[in-house]
């Protein structure tokens, strides 16, 4: 399969589904990730892409630039056609896209423009990530156990964000790492991602 994964900020898929990427590229499906911004409102936007580059290696995926300028990232037709413009090269059978109840503007406004721009897209999935708001994922999980070390190692990679959390003494790992186990416990797995559905479409 295709998967394309869309972020607003460098390190977002990675803490929202790096784990089933991971997955996904360990059968050899072709994993693509969409990075709108290059997060220069939390740090260095070279250092920030250069980390992107490396983490985007770590999963073997093809890594796409949005071009857009954090916290600016607009919604309306700029932003749903340059989803659709990534849709129409990768031809995606899955999309993972942030959770559109999020505290930051860039994460909602991504979140809505992908609802708009996969309107023909068959299997469309959101992610958390920290920002997320009144996320419940009651039927969807991924069980990361066998990966959740890679996933650590995905966001290690994005070095300068590690304890950018704004939460004294608590790292980004720190919070993917319970997460993932309170996800797990829901699912009766040890680790998890969860996921909530735009639209999941089963083939018999």
């Amino acid at each position: 399969m295709n998967i394309l994964a869309i972020g607003p900020h460098p390190d977002d898929i990675e803490f929202g589904c790096g784990g089933t990427l991971l997955g996904y590229a360990g059968k050899r499906n072709k994993i693509y990730l969409l990075v709108m911004t290059k997060g220069e409102h939390g740090g260095n936007a070279k250092l920030r892409e250069s980390e992107q580059k490396k983490s985007t290696a770590l999963i073997k995926a093809e890594l796409f630039w949005g071009g857009y300028k954090d916290t600016q990232i607009p919604l309306g037709k700029d932003s749903i056609n340059t989803i659709e413009k990534i849709i129409k090269i990768v031809k995606p059978d899955i999309i993972f896209t942030p959770y559109f109840n999020d505290t930051h503007q860039d994460h909602r406004n991504v979140s809505q423009a992908t609802i708009t721009a996969t309107r023909y897209i068959h299997n469309v999935l959101f992610y958390e990530v920290p920002t997320t708001v009144d996320f419940s994922p009651t039927s969807i999980f991924v069980d990361i156990g066998k990966v959740l070390e890679e996933k650590m190692n995905l966001l290690k990679a994005h070095r300068s964000q590690v304890f950018a959390t704004k939460v004294a003494g608590l790292s980004i790992l720190d919070s993917a790492h319970s997460t993932a186990i309170f996800r797990g416990y829901q699912n009766r797995v040890k680790y998890a991602e969860g996921f909530v559905p735009l639209r999941l479409s089963l083939n018999i």
